[in-house]
């Protein structure tokens, strides 16, 4: 089994851009699980410019579907006193298939400091039920172990469009928290999808992370996700994300198209 240690390992700098190869375990139908193209796209700008500060967002376009094999095209944008701008393109068969735009910001003093989204009180994960029981859904969801914490199950015509799950890799051996957290924040099908009576394609188009925190640790991180509209084949997500002891990690935005 292809882990994201591994792949994170076997990426390759060359003259060309950072190539990597995304195994059938990482797929999505016929494109690359999104999670896994942005930690790799991470991977690869910190490959790329190792000294870059802590990541505090970034913002993905999918636009066509990547196949196994991807260059990861790295560019600085902006270097400023604290903050710096760094493009990523994912390439597949000579065309881009997703573009990412990384902050990474450095600490600076503040007189504000304040928490105001703590987590809701959740069932520890070993107390929950599996994400998907009998491992259905696409190959991916092999890579991660998803707890449902709170609400309905997919597919089951719920008027109720979110749920909370508790997530991690499988195996997160050699893994940076960073990146891991990436991977981790995509894991989770559109809370739409609740909604369904049958299975149904869906898409992501955009999704933007930002982060309050990195964990210092792989470890539990609980993410509830909803579907704050949907209409003309459209969700609009909205999800937040909390460690172990219930604090914030991030909150992330999703447009979702929906084939249904």
């Amino acid at each position: 089994m292809s882990t994201l240690g591994t792949l994170l390992r076997d990426l390759v700098p060359g003259p060309d851009g950072i190539a990597a190869h995304i195994p059938e375990g990482w797929m999505q139908g016929r494109t690359a699980f999104g999670g896994i193209t942005a930690a790799l796209a991470l991977a690869a700008a910190r490959l790329a410019l190792p000294d870059l500060p802590r990541l505090r967002t970034m913002q993905v376009a999918y636009l066509r579907p990547i196949g196994a094999d991807v260059t990861l095209h790295v560019s600085l944008v902006r270097a400023g006193r604290t903050s710096s701008f760094v493009r990523v393109e994912a390439c597949a068969q000579d065309a881009i298939g997703a573009t990412f735009l990384f902050v990474f910001g450095a600490a600076r003093p503040s007189r504000h400091r304040h928490d105001h989204a703590p987590a809701p009180a959740l069932p520890a994960p070993g107390d929950c039920p599996a994400f998907l029981p009998g491992g259905a859904g696409p190959n991916f969801l092999g890579r991660f172990n998803l707890k449902l914490a709170e609400g309905p199950h997919l597919v089951t015509g719920s008027d109720t469009p979110a749920f909370t799950t508790w997530s991690r890799l499988a195996d997160d051996s050699d893994v940076p928290p960073e990146i891991a957290l990436v991977c981790i924040a995509d894991s989770l099908p559109p809370a739409a999808m609740t909604g369904f009576r049958t299975l149904a394609p869906i898409s992501t188009i955009t999704w933007t992370l930002d982060l309050a925190r990195i964990p210092d640790r792989n470890d539990w991180i609980s993410i509830r996700t909803a579907s704050l509209q949907a209409d003309e084949g459209y969700s609009v997500q909205d999800m937040a994300l909390h460690d172990a002891g219930g604090r914030l990690i991030g909150s992330a935005q999703q447009l979702v198209a929906l084939f249904d």
